[in-house]
């Protein structure tokens, strides 16, 4: 069978995101109308993992990584990503006729069940956390996932500020299969776009969001509708260092290198 094909003709589409607002919210009224998509559910998770003591062991090892001053700046900093105008998914879902589901972790039996019962072509993650394989392999052609930075330079990275870390003044988001290794999957789909520059790095973070958020729906509606052949022409992304919340330092030389950026193109 055609990766496009199915009973309707349409490809079937499971959603799973762990985000009541945000990105999900964004892509699903751009999905629906399609008529080459069929959504077949959409469903909340509201946890990565019920293992309490496997989430406090991978913050503190975060910390010792990052330092505290790294930690309690990641903490002032994620306002600046936040979509406080989107709809809540699942009163959209109701408004759009969508299935809409909740479980109480991602990888959860739950959510296996629900992904079967879908009977979905293709997984789409529209923001969450580790996937599990045994998740993600249960749609016939896999899950895929939008990351919003340029793949594989930027692999677990925030949008914005790790470009700006490197002295680039070029952002993005790319489409990509879910793998084993969070954002390492093969890429599907990718845009590149100047940044445009605010006073305040958090002002440009909040501009650039808001950017890809326009930009995002029609390009994950594209990929869904056109996944054969995007699947068949992949890039192969390979092993590259990942990225996370920055230290205190690394966040020091992202603020000197936007404001140099920033005035260098006035």
């Amino acid at each position: 069978m055609s990766g496009q094909a199915t009973a309707n003709g349409r490809m079937r589409l499971v959603i799973l995101t762990c985000m009541e607002r945000e990105i999900a919210s964004r892509c699903l009224p751009e999905l629906c109308a399609n008529p080459a998509l069929d959504v077949a559910m959409v469903i909340l998770a509201h946890g990565g993992s019920p293992k309490r003591s496997s989430l406090l062991f991978r913050k503190l090892r975060k910390i010792a990584r990052i330092g505290i001053l790294g930690a309690i700046n990641g903490v002032r900093m994620r306002p600046w990503y936040h979509d406080h105008e989107a709809e809540p998914i699942g009163p959209l879902c109701a408004r759009l006729g969508v299935p809409f589901f909740e479980t109480d972790f991602i990888n959860c039996d739950r959510t296996r069940d629900l992904f079967r019962e879908s009977r979905a072509d293709l997984g789409l993650s529209l923001g969450n956390g580790y996937i599990a394989p045994s998740v993600f392999s249960i749609p016939r052609l896999g899950m895929i996932n939008i990351h919003t930075e340029i793949l594989p330079d930027y692999q677990g990275a925030q949008s914005v500020i790790w470009p700006l870390h490197d002295g680039r003044s070029e952002t993005g988001f790319t489409i990509h299969r879910i793998a084993k290794e969070i954002d390492a999957g093969d890429i599907l789909y990718q845009e590149r776009y100047p940044i445009e520059f605010r006073a305040t790095l958090a002002e440009t973070v909040a501009h650039m969001m808001a950017i890809s958020r326009e930009r995002v729906p029609k390009a994950f509606s594209l990929v869904c509708e056109h996944f054969d052949e995007l699947a068949a022409k992949a890039m192969p992304q390979g092993r590259h260092p990942g990225r996370t919340t920055p230290t205190y330092l690394q966040f020091r030389r992202m603020l000197r290198n936007h404001d140099q950026l920033r005035d260098a193109g006035r």
